[in-house]
């Protein structure tokens, strides 16, 4: 794995900024920790920073831009003949990765828990540490199955960690969520309590809770398709139900700004020299996605998506300054996209990236949306996990994307104009609950475009939601279908070759093998 170069993550955290290429010259060896000498506070800046990079920086140097493409939200530029692999599903053990990445940020999360148990004023930190493993250990185990965990991040102690089984991992981290929130709901007065360090929360120990709450509720409901866990999930949602839930977008900011951009702008937005960073040509809209937008009369679309008004690509004199700020009304023929996996029209007449993505240079990094929250309880009631009005978090998940996007003069207004129609396939609040699911499922997806792509891709393959069609690259095999996780990387048969066997990595099948939630 690769080094982490510590003083790097110092600079970081104390000039509260951070590169947009930050986020591969930061990971780590978890058998190679940073400098016990590090404080909590000093290494926890850093360190939100950097998954806030994998889960939102969808550039080139993000964590998830092929589920991009598989969910159909995005496609890509013509003239880029390394797609063909991309588009006929072809998955290597280089490529895709977020193992390094994310073993790299644990490692640094073990440093700051390893700190709070010798010293109990580091209480708060160390519940905060569990929070974010909790989500590392979540998305291994998403993208890989049975992962290292119990015997991994001990140092000189055990170069050669085994593999737990997916659902050992999960039970353990619903427990340490559940540990971590009486904690952080109960501080003692000797508790050092975060302040400008937390870059996410900024202090709020009670949104830490309910962060950890929403992430419980999440590795919960991707076990719904188990039938032995039926009972469990519903137990341990109402455990912690009094927590609550965010209230708000879950978004990181170090200090963004024009010279350290926020990843999203980074990859889509104006360059410090006044032209387009390298990821907006490269990238284009999808035809599912937007073709969804436009049929169910969502304004989302000149949000998620320039139209040729916008898109200086697309010939447009203006300032680069100006084309994101534009309202564009809905019109067919503002809005140009192919499947993926074709670029019929790529890239003189598709679709960049939108103004609902690309901001301004130091917008904040979003870990979980608030939208998603919401969708979240709205599924747990649907299924019969809890209590309340589904509908109404229905509503309210989609209003919140709305105002995360910014519609308009008036999100909240514009977004009950959308789900009021009739008819309207997921969009309309169906009669019948498990087309309640659907829509919920649906929904989401629809406002998680680019935002958090490996959350769509989870729920496909947990729900089968939303129907998603197959690249339509005329190269592909006949019996290609969107993958089911990624291959373990190079290192872990080369490096850790008998854990890795035990584990079943050598009969790993990226298109069958299926993760243990995966009905």
């Amino acid at each position: 794995m690769k080094k982490l170069l510590f003083y790097i993550s110092v600079a970081l955290i104390l000039g509260s900024s951070c590169k947009k290429d930050f986020l591969t010259s930061l990971s780590n060896n978890p058998n190679s920790p940073t400098s016990s000498a590090a404080t909590p506070s000093l290494v926890l800046p850093g360190t939100i920073t950097n998954l806030a990079s994998i889960v939102n920086g969808a550039g080139t140097n993000g964590g998830y831009q092929v589920q991009a493409a598989w969910m159909g939200y995005w496609n890509y530029s013509g003239g880029y003949s390394f797609n063909q692999t991309v588009q006929e599903y072809v998955l290597t053990s280089g490529s895709p990765q977020n193992w390094d990445n994310y073993y790299g940020i644990l490692t640094n999360l073990n440093v700051i828990k390893q700190q709070a148990i010798t010293n109990s004023s580091y209480a708060q930190y160390g519940a905060i540490s569990d929070v974010l493993s909790s989500i590392c250990f979540q998305n291994l185990v998403d993208t890989y199955g049975d992962i290292p965990y119990s015997q991994a991040l001990k140092g000189s102690n055990n170069f050669f960690p085994g593999y737990d089984k997916g659902s050992d991992i999960y039970d353990s981290l619903t427990a340490k969520l559940d540990a971590a929130m009486a904690k952080l709901q109960n501080p003692s007065a000797t508790d050092i309590i975060p302040g400008s360090d937390d870059v996410l929360f900024e202090g709020s120990l009670n949104n830490w809770a309910k962060f950890a709450n929403t992430i419980k509720l999440r590795l919960l409901l991707r076990q719904s398709a188990i039938t032995s866990k039926q009972a469990y999930i519903t137990s341990e949602i109402s455990k912690t139900a009094s927590v609550g839930y965010l209230t708000q977008d879950a978004a990181v900011n170090p200090g963004y700004s024009t010279a350290q951009q926020g990843p999203m702008y980074g990859a889509f937005g104006i360059s410090t020299g006044g032209g387009l960073n390298g990821d907006f040509n490269y990238i284009r809209a999808g035809g599912f996605a937007l073709n969804f937008y436009l049929l169910s009369n969502d304004p989302r679309i000149s949000y998620f998506y320039c139209s040729k008004g916008q898109d200086p690509t697309n010939g447009n004199s203006a300032v680069y300054g100006d084309y994101y700020k534009d309202t564009m009304l809905i019109n067919t023929t503002n809005y140009n996209a192919d499947y993926f996996g074709i670029q019929v029209t790529q890239p003189t007449k598709g679709s960049g990236i939108g103004k609902g993505l690309i901001k301004v240079a130091n917008q904040s990094a979003i870990l979980i949306l608030l939208s998603e929250s919401y969708f979240l309880q709205a599924e747990a009631i649907l299924r019969g996990y809890s209590s309340g009005d589904a509908k109404s978090l229905y509503q309210q998940g989609i209003t919140s994307s709305f105002e995360y996007l910014a519609i308009g003069s008036t999100p909240d207004a514009a977004a009950q104009t959308y789900y009021s129609q009739t008819g309207v396939v997921n969009v309309s609040w169906p009669v019948i609950v498990n087309d309640q699911i659907q829509a919920v499922i649906t929904q989401k997806w629809a406002s998680l475009n680019g935002i958090n792509n490996a959350e769509a891709w989870n729920d496909w393959r947990r729900t089968g939601f939303p129907i998603v069609p197959l690249s339509k690259s005329p190269t592909l095999p006949s019996t290609s279908h969107i993958p089911y996780r990624y291959f373990y990387p190079t290192g872990e048969p080369t490096t850790n070759p008998i854990a890795w066997k035990a584990a079943g990595g050598d009969k790993v099948d990226v298109y069958n093998t299926k993760i243990f939630w995966m009905p």
